[in-house]
C-alpha cells in the first residue's frame, strides 16, 4: 500500500492492510504525507491522505482518514540515538475494497527471519531482501542481503513479510546511518504494534490471528492420518508439497517434505490449499484425492477452487469482449435462480454505461472511445474487481445436484453450473471452448462425472437458444440538441419543428454494439434523423424474422425526455409511406444523465430494482397520492420498484418523471398529451412490464388510425441494466 504525498502525488511511505477498511502506517510517514516534520508529535487534526492499493489483479485508489494517531516519541527512557517509541497511525478507507484485496497475517517477529519489504511505490520488482539481526519485541534489526536493494526512507511504515512464516512481522521504520558498509536499518516489531495500539485503545482493529494450534480442529486428525499414510517421504509426495506451497506463495524447506502434522496445519489455514493438493495427487493417487475432498465437504472447508484453478478463470473472463462481459451476470442469474445472489454483483460491465453529464451539453464526443467497454476501471469496481466478488460468492453454493451418501456421485457445484451458463449464453466459440475445458478440468479433479457435466452444458445451450429467441435487435440512437435552424423558432411541442440535432448510432443484433453512424457532429432536422434511424433498422441482421421486433432506444438528456420523436416522419409530406418512427418499431427513451446525479449514488438501487423487475408490483403516481416532492420521494423509496406509471398535472409531471429516473427505477411510463386520466397509460396498464415497449408501440399505432379515440402520447423510459451503452465520452466543446 502507497501513502502518497500531497504536494506532488509521489509516495511518502507504505502502508498494511488491517481488517475492517482500516490501514496500519507509522506516523512519520503521515507527517510526511503532509509536508511536516517526520518525527513532528503534534496531532494533525481531522486530516485525510490519498492512498493506492496494490492488489493481486488490479491497484485501488482512495483517501484514507487518520484514525489513530501514536506519535514518534523520542524523549521515553532507554532509547538509543537512532531509536525512538511510539511512531504508529491508524488510517480508515472512504470506501469498501474488491474481496481479492485482503489483509495479511501478522506473527512475532524473531532473530534470524528471513524478511521482505516493498517500496512505497508498490513496484513488483523493486523489494529489498534482509535478515532480522536481533530483536527484543520493541525493535527489530534487519541487515541487507548482499546483492539486493538498500531501505530507503519510501520503504518506511510497509510490511516486513517473513516467507518462512507466510505473515507480516513488523513495519519498516528507520535507516541506520553511520559510516561502514554494512546496510542496517529498523523496524517495529509487531509485538510492539500490538502493545502501542491496544494502549491506545485500539486494539480491536487489529487482525485476529489464526490459532497456531489446529489440532482441535474436527478435521486435524482424519488430514494426519491421510496424510501419513500412502505416498510418506515419496517423490510424488514431495512434487505435490512443492506444487501446493508454489500455489499458496509459499516457501518450503530444501527437502519439500513437511510432516503430516504441519500439512495438515496448512490445509486448515490456507483456504485454498486443499484444492491445490487435490489438484496435485488426482493425476498419480486417485483415491487420496476422493478421500480428501470428502473430508473437505464433511467439514465445510471454505474453498473450491486452487489458486490456479481460481486465476486461469479470472484470466478468461477479464478476457471476455465488452458484449459477453455484460451478459455474464444474466447468465449467472439463470444458471442458479434459486440462489440468493447480492444485487450489487449482478451488474454488467462496468457499471458506468453512458458518460453523459449534465451541465456539458453541446460538447462533442470521443469517437476512439465510443464502443470500448474496457470496464476494468482500476479503482477496484471495474470489470475485474466484480468478476473477483462474483467467483467468491458463487463457488460457495451448492448447485442443483446433492452428492450421493456413499460418496460415489459428487455433486456439481453451482459456479460449474454458473460456467457452463456463462460459456454457453456470453462467449464466442474460441472462448466458449477455452472456459468449457476449464470446467472440465475443475470436474475431474472434484470427481465430477462427465455426464453430470454434460447435463449442465445440454441446459445451458437450451437457455442460451431460449436468451437469442428472447432478446430483440435494437438500435440506439444518442440525440444531442443544436438549437433551431435559422429562422425557426425553438421547438416546443411541435413534432416536426425547426430544432436541430446531432445524431450517434449503434446496431445492437446480439454480437453487441457496433457503430454505424458517420459525420455525427452534422446537425440535422428531424426528418433525416427519422430516415438514418430506419436505415439503421433495416440494417440490423435478424437472424430469426419471427423473433421480436427490433426497438429503438433513444438516449437523451434530461430536458429531452419528452421531445415527440416518435411521431418525427421519416419521408416529407406527399411521400407513399410518410413513416413515423414510433410507429413500426417500440422506441423507448434513455436518461443515463439522471442516473448518475450525485455521484451515481442510485447505480446499485438501478440495477436491483431491474433484478426485481417482475417480483415487485407496479406503482402508480397520481396527484392524489403524492401531492408534493418528498411524498413522491418517500413512495420511491420504500421498496425497490421497477415499474412506475406517472399520471399527475401537466405542471408537475416532468419534475415526478426526473425523480423516479434519478431514483434509479429502470421503466417509467407517462404520457406528454397532459391529458388528466390518461388514456395511453390505462392502456398499458393491463401488459407485463416486459411486453411494455410493444404495448406502447401498438398503442401508437391506434392514435394514427383512430387519432380521436386514442388522444395520448406515451413516452416509455426503458433503462435494461443487462444491456450495455456505448461508452460516452464527452471532451471539452471548444478542443
Amino acid at each position: 500500500m502507497s501513502i502518497l504525498a500531497k504536494a506532488d502525488g509521489r509516495p511518502a511511505g507504505a502502508g498494511v492492510l488491517l481488517p475492517r477498511r482500516h490501514l496500519l502506517t507509522c506516523a512519520h510517514v503521515v507527517n510526511s504525507a503532509l509536508g511536516k516534520d517526520m518525527l513532528a508529535p503534534d496531532h494533525p487534526g481531522p486530516i485525510a491522505v490519498s492512498v493506492r492499493l496494490h492488489g493481486p489483479e488490479h491497484t485501488v485508489e482512495a483517501h484514507a482518514e487518520l484514525a489513530v494517531w501514536i506519535p514518534p516519541r523520542t524523549d521515553d527512557g532507554g532509547l538509543g540515538a537512532f531509536e525512538w517509541n511510539g511512531d504508529l497511525a491508524v488510517l480508515r478507507l472512504n470506501g469498501a475494497l474488491p474481496p481479492a484485496i485482503e489483509p495479511p497475517r501478522w506473527h512475532p517477529m524473531a532473530k534470524r527471519q528471513l524478511v521482505r519489504a516493498w517500496h512505497g511505490s508498490g513496484e513488483p520488482g523493486v523489494f529489498a531482501d534482509a535478515e532480522v539481526s536481533a530483536c527484543d519485541g520493541r525493535f527489530g534489526y534487519f541487515d541487507g542481503a548482499e546483492r539486493a536493494l538498500d531501505i530507503e526512507p519510501a520503504y518506511s511504515g510497509g510490511p516486513l513479510w517473513s516467507n518462512e512464516e507466510g505473515a507480516v512481522v513488523g513495519l519498516v521504520t528507520a535507516k541506520l546511518r553511520v559510516q561502514g558498509t554494512l546496510r542496517r536499518a529498523w523496524g517495529i516489531p509487531w509485538q510492539r504494534v500490538t502493545r502501542e495500539l491496544d494502549d491506545a485503545g485500539a486494539g480491536h482493529l487489529l487482525p485476529r490471528q489464526p490459532a497456531e494450534d489446529v489440532r482441535d480442529h474436527p478435521a486435524y486428525a482424519e488430514l494426519v492420518a491421510l496424510l501419513d499414510g500412502p505416498l510418506p517421504l515419496s517423490e510424488g509426495l514431495v512434487r505435490c508439497c512443492r506444487t501446493v506451497a508454489r500455489q499458496c506463495g509459499l516457501g518450503h524447506r530444501a527437502d519439500g517434505v513437511p510432516t503430516a502434522e504441519e500439512f495438515a496445519q496448512l490445509l486448515l489455514t490456507r483456504g485454498r490449499a486443499l484444492p491445490a493438493l487435490v489438484e496435485a495427487v488426482r493425476g498419480t493417487a486417485g483415491p487420496v484425492a476422493d478421500d480428501l475432498l470428502a473430508i473437505g465437504r464433511r467439514y465445510g472447508l471454505p474453498k473450491l477452487l486452487s489458486p490456479g484453478e481460481h486465476e486461469r478463470l479470472l484470466v478468461q473472463l477479464r478476457a471476455l469482449p465488452a458484449a459477453a462481459a455484460a451478459g455474464v451476470p444474466g447468465a449467472v442469474r439463470a444458471a442458479l435462480p434459486l440462489a440468493a445472489l447480492p444485487a450489487a454483483l449482478l451488474t454488467g460491465d462496468d457499471g458506468h454505461h453512458g458518460g453523459h453529464h449534465g451541465g456539458q451539453r453541446g460538447g462533442h464526443h470521443d469517437d476512439h472511445h465510443d464502443d470500448q467497454h474496457d470496464g476494468d476501471s482500476g479503482d477496484g469496481t471495474g470489470r475485474g474487481g466484480r468478476f473477483e466478488a462474483l467467483i467468491a460468492h458463487v463457488e460457495g453454493l451448492h448447485g442443483d445436484s446433492a452428492a450421493a451418501d456413499d460418496g460415489a456421485m459428487p455433486a456439481v457445484p453451482g459456479l460449474l453450473r454458473a460456467v457452463e451458463f456463462v460459456a454457453a449464453g456470453c462467449c464466442p466459440a474460441e472462448q466458449r471452448a477455452a472456459l468449457r475445458r476449464w470446467n472440465a478440468a475443475v470436474a475431474r479433479r472434484l470427481g465430477v462425472h462427465d455426464a453430470a457435466l454434460m447435463d449442465r452444458r445440454h441446459d445451458a445451450e437450451q437457455w442460451a437458444r431460449n436468451a437469442a429467441r428472447g432478446a430483440a435487435p435494437r438500435v440506439v440512437a444518442k440525440l444531442d440538441r443544436c438549437g433551431a435552424a435559422p429562422g425557426g423558432t425553438p421547438v416546443a411541442a411541435r413534432e416536426d419543428g425547426p430544432e436541430r440535432y446531432r445524431l450517434r448510432l449503434w446496431c445492437d443484433d446480439g454480437a453487441g454494439l457496433r457503430q454505424v453512424s458517420d459525420d455525427s457532429e452534422r446537425p440535422r432536422g428531424a426528418q433525416e434523423v427519422a430516415q438514418e434511424i430506419l436505415a439503421a433498422v433495416g440494417s440490423l441482421r435478424r437472424p430469426d424474422p419471427s423473433g421480436p421486433r427490433p426497438v429503438i432506444e433513444l438516449i437523451v438528456d434530461r430536458d429531452a425526455l419528452e421531445v415527440p420523436v416518435d411521431r418525427w416522419k421519416a419521408a416529407g409530406p406527399g411521400a407513399v409511406l410518410p413513416i413515423r418512427l414510433g410507429t413500426p418499431y417500440p422506441l423507448v427513451v434513455n436518461c443515463p444523465e439522471l442516473r448518475e446525479l450525485n455521484g451515481g449514488t442510485m447505480l446499485d438501487q438501478w440495477r436491483e430494482r431491474w433484478a426485481r423487475l417482475e417480483a415487485e408490483e407496479p406503482v402508480h403516481i397520481d396527484d392524489t397520492m403524492a401531492p408534493d416532492p418528498e411524498a413522491v420521494c418517500g413512495l420511491l423509496m420504500e421498496r425497490l420498484t421497477a415499474r412506475v406509471t406517472v399520471d399527475v398535472a401537466a405542471h408537475r409531471r416532468t419534475g415526478v418523471v426526473q425523480m423516479c429516473l434519478a431514483a434509479g427505477v429502470p421503466v417509467v411510463l407517462w404520457d406528454r398529451s397532459g391529458e388528466q386520466g390518461s388514456p395511453a397509460v390505462r392502456h398499458a396498464a393491463g401488459a407485463s412490464t416486459r411486453q411494455l415497449p410493444e404495448a406502447v408501440r401498438t398503442y401508437r399505432t391506434k392514435t394514427l388510425q383512430r387519432p380521436d379515440e386514442y388522444t395520448g402520447r406515451p413516452v416509455l423510459a426503458w433503462a435494461d441494466a443487462g444491456r450495455a451503452l456505448p461508452r460516452l465520452d464527452l471532451v471539452d466543446p471548444t478542443e
